[in-house]
């Protein structure tokens, strides 16, 4: 373990992810909905443990008056994410090598400070006296009324798992083993435990479904989950004492759904909530009833409250677009307390009014609607499909060139073989979650437009992936030669021209 990452695993580097989480606009509505005013006018934004960037890349192609700084102490994430910059030509978002130790000391004055900072995943991997670091370091960069954003693991829903990441760990050191065969061994290791009936596992009912549901996870992101010296899961309350050195006051949760979380609670469980008055204890016995594993939360420097009348202005104003119908036409809510299915005659009509383009609560509200609605009732509604990612926040991009730039230099380097899957979308103002193979296509019909033609750009897909050393999956069954790839890339490309291009190009994407 190298000494410059204080018990923290380097051997992988981390996934390339977007979380719409950070998104500043996000992060507004969290405190819109709350109540609570959020920063104005052209803002600064700060990621501290960026990993590779791309997510602050995308955040920084969307708002181009936004300025934007990344910080992580693994020089191979700075390094590509000024990379990833340099071939977008953005000019807003910049990378810095650093460490929370180091910054706790001494904030460099002229990185100045900022109206969002977030930290996605590193706060319970980090040890106690790095945890210390990195919450003066929040109180150095944040101006007052900054929101600040924290995702990590929660007890009691990781109080079963914890024999899981001290054992793969212990194997991992004690034996030298190179960190992804680590996890697939430790995988294999704790099957052979449950079919030996090990007292740790019978102990532990809920350690097999943990296993089963590594085994669908990528072997970096396990890496990274579980094979540090620090795992450090913590009750929201010791969270809460910690940050508060930082004069953090806590919003609400970025897992919008869960804004909702109390009043979706069965009867028993809202009874035994109502005797807790502290929020703090609250939101520590919301976490013991549903078993909290994992909280994304907005807290803010300085909680300045939204007065009524333009909390109201706020919420009415807010508008959304259309992204994903649900499937058969089921609302159903995936929220911490587990599933919650909404009234297909509540929702449907809200769809149908998105059908016709993006509109605000103040349009959603008086839509035709079987029976009247409150502004709660909608709000709600509304929160839970931006949940479940049936509708996006509408948020159209006024300088759209950056946006296209970056899409350009992410799908070019996706037909060099990087592993990036998400492209802005400028007219909706939001990230889209695609395919390689989309964009490999996208790619070859930038390069040279004859290539629309499905046959020629089914075959184009197929030299391109070979060249790549991957295949195409077809109901299952794995394709690996030029020969059975390309009849089925023909029905792709087909599909990409009839479709994902046509709708890419009213998106803005292109």
């Amino acid at each position: 373990m190298s000494q410059w990452s204080s018990g923290y695993n380097v051997d992988v580097g981390y996934t390339y992810g977007f979380y719409r989480e950070l998104s500043p606009n996000w992060l507004d509505y969290v405190a819109t909905v709350q109540g609570v005013s959020s920063p104005k006018g052209n803002a600064r934004f700060l990621e501290l443990g960026c990993g590779y960037g791309l997510g602050l890349v995308l955040l920084a192609g969307m708002h181009p008056d936004y300025e934007f700084l990344g910080i992580d102490f693994n020089p191979v994430h700075i390094a590509h994410g000024r990379k990833l910059v340099a071939e977008a030509g953005l000019t807003n978002v910049r990378f810095e090598e650093a460490d929370f130790v180091d910054l706790a000391q001494g904030w460099p004055q002229a990185w100045g400070l900022f109206d969002y900072v977030t930290a996605h995943g590193t706060y319970t991997w980090l040890g106690k006296s790095v945890r210390e670091a990195m919450v003066q370091t929040i109180k150095h960069a944040t101006k007052p009324g900054a929101i600040v954003y924290l995702s990590y693991n929660t007890l009691p829903g990781w109080t079963s798992t914890q024999p899981v990441q001290h054992l793969l760990r212990l194997w991992q050191t004690t034996e030298e083993t190179q960190s992804i065969k680590a996890i697939s061994q430790g995988i294999n290791r704790f099957k052979v435990l449950a079919d030996a009936n090990s007292g740790m596992t019978q102990a532990l009912p809920t350690l097999n479904t943990r296993i089963e549901d590594m085994e669908k996870h990528d072997r970096s992101y396990l890496v990274h989950e579980y094979l540090h010296d620090n795992w450090h899961p913590l009750w929201f309350s010791q969270l809460a004492d910690e940050i508060s050195a930082a004069k953090l006051a806590h919003v609400g949760s970025a897992s919008v759904g869960d804004l909702y979380l109390q009043a979706v609670l069965p009867p028993a469980q809202k009874d035994i909530l109502a005797q807790y008055e502290d929020p703090v204890v609250r939101e520590v016995m919301v976490d013991v009833l549903v078993n909290q594993t994992f909280r994304k939360d907005v807290f803010v420097r300085g909680k300045t409250p939204m007065w009524p009348a333009d909390q109201k202005d706020a919420i009415l104003d807010t508008a959304f677009v259309l992204m994903n119908r649900p499937k058969d036409e089921e609302f159903t809510f995936k929220l911490s307390a587990g599933e919650v299915s909404g009234k297909t005659d509540v929702y449907k009509p809200l769809l149908e009014a998105l059908d016709t383009g993006p509109k605000t609560i103040r349009d959603l509200m008086s839509a035709p609607f079987p029976s009247p609605r409150t502004l709660g009732d909608t709000l709600q509604a509304m929160t839970f499909m931006l949940h479940a990612g049936f509708v996006g926040l509408h948020s159209p991009i006024a300088k759209k060139k950056p946006a296209k730039a970056l899409n350009r230099a992410i799908v070019k380097s996706v037909a060099q073989g990087a592993p990036y899957n998400y492209l802005i979308a400028p007219e909706i103002g939001n990230v889209l979650q695609v395919k390689d193979t989309d964009m490999i296509m996208l790619h070859e019909v930038l390069n040279n437009p004859a290539t629309k033609d499905a046959n020629k750009l089914g075959q184009k897909l197929v030299t391109r992936l070979l060249i790549l050393g991957k295949g195409l999956v077809q109901e299952g069954q794995a394709l690996r030669d030029n020969n059975s790839m390309v009849p089925y890339a023909v029905k792709l490309a087909e599909g990409f021209l009839e479709t994902t291009f046509e709708n890419w190009k009213k998106l803005g994407v292109i």
